[in-house]
């Protein structure tokens, strides 16, 4: 179960930051759109969440993540073919 809460979790993390990448395109052509502006806004808000999400039921999602922890533990977590269901 904790292998598909982690691989969901994974997968909205991407969807979002597609999405706002996408708007961040878009504004980049229009860049007084406030609505557009508006839901960038919210799709960084979902991405941010999603990620703090993430980190704090599985550990850190990048190397950067450790920056805002006590110590550096990007290496102290299982890698991806060390996983249970990976065997």
């Amino acid at each position: 179960m904790e292998c598909n809460n982690r691989n969901e979790l994974l997968k909205q993390i991407q969807c979002y930051n597609f999405a706002a990448y996408d708007m961040l395109l878009y504004l980049d052509t229009h860049p007084k759109d406030k609505k557009a502006f508006g839901m960038f806004k919210d799709l960084v808000e979902k991405t941010k969440s999603l990620r703090n999400e993430f980190e704090k039921q599985f550990g850190p999602l990048t190397p950067f993540s450790t920056a805002s922890q006590e110590c550096f533990n990007w290496l102290d977590s299982p890698w991806p073919w060390e996983k249970e269901g990976n065997k």
